[in-house]
């Protein structure tokens, strides 16, 4: 189980570097939010487990259903990275 495990992590760690990514950009292309909020949603990027799915879903930058749920993914990775730094796959 624990290979599964860590590559499922791997893959969801990759994808979530490029769930940052994505985001960033996003926000920096949006011709509608002024400069205080592209860099306000800029520098949210520090606490991404929160800030990407309250961009995605509250934000209102119009993702589709695929992108919306794949803003949980950075999350997802950092809970099984806490998962295996503590243990819980032994």
């Amino acid at each position: 189980m624990l290979p599964f495990i860590w590559t499922l992590f791997a893959v969801l760690a990759m994808a979530g570097f490029v769930m940052i990514a994505a985001y960033w950009l996003d926000v920096q292309d949006r011709p509608d939010l002024s400069a205080r909020s592209r860099i306000g949603w800029s520098a949210a990027v520090l606490v991404f487990p929160v800030s990407i799915p309250a961009y995605a879903f509250l934000g209102g930058p119009g993702w589709p259903r695929f992108l919306k749920v794949g803003s949980l993914v950075p999350a997802l990775a950092l809970a099984l990275f806490f998962a295996f730094v503590f243990g819980a796959f032994a």
